[in-house]
């Protein structure tokens, strides 16, 4: 009876342990199944926050409806009393404007008004010492704390130009001071989309609204 022997060697044991490896490669890529490979997903980096999102005021938890005077008011916040969204270097100059912070920073003020204010529109207060395409926005922006908001309207100064400017938001999106659900805050950062000027300065943001008449904070709910 002929006997017949396999030899394995240690050459084919190296090949036989390449090829399931590159085996193991394929299948995990889906290349056997001719499936693409999904790209990872892209990473927005900490230091350059997304914008934020447009809110439209109807979609509001609004606050009760009061009676508001028919001239508006005014709280105006300085520059250099903003604060950055990330450990940056920034500068204040002794104008109360702040400037040389990277492009898409977000800096940020609190706004606190009186319940049942209606905010309608703000004012960008900026200045360059140059004349550069640089240009920068300012939103104001409400949430709840439960991913739920953004910005009503928004501001931007124009591009080459140089000096002291005041830019009014356009935006016809008013919004109802509600306290107890909502929270308010004014934005600024310098715009990615243009060139950056380090002496491009926030100098501060005014925030225009019709406050409620005085009586009309204690009036009594009746219903029928």
């Amino acid at each position: 009876m002929n006997v017949r022997r396999h030899i394995v060697t240690p050459g084919i044991v190296a090949v036989a342990a390449v090829l399931l490896a590159v085996s193991a490669i394929m299948d995990a890529a889906g290349g056997q199944n001719g499936q693409s490979v999904a790209p990872a997903p892209r990473i927005v980096g900490f230091d350059i926050p997304a914008p934020p999102q447009p809110y439209v005021s109807t979609a509001q938890s609004a606050a009760s409806p009061v009676a508001l005077s028919s001239t508006l008011s005014y709280y105006f916040i300085s520059g250099n009393t903003f604060t950055p969204g990330g450990p940056v270097s920034y500068s204040r100059q002794s104008t109360g404007c702040v400037n040389q912070m990277p492009r898409g920073i977000p800096f940020s003020a609190p706004v606190h008004l009186p319940q049942g204010s209606q905010v309608v529109s703000i004012t960008l207060y900026t200045y360059d010492a140059v004349i550069t395409t640089t240009t920068s926005t300012a939103y104001f922006i409400l949430n709840d704390g439960k991913g739920n908001g953004g910005y009503s309207v928004s501001a931007k100064s124009p591009p080459n130009t140089s000096g002291y400017r005041q830019t009014n938001s356009a935006d016809n999106n008013p919004v109802t001071i509600d306290n107890q659900n909502y929270n308010y805050l004014v934005e600024w950062r310098k715009d990615l989309s243009t060139p950056d000027s380090a002496l491009l300065s926030l100098c501060g943001v005014r925030v225009a609204y019709y406050a409620p008449l005085s009586g009309a904070l204690h009036l009594p709910i009746i219903s029928k």
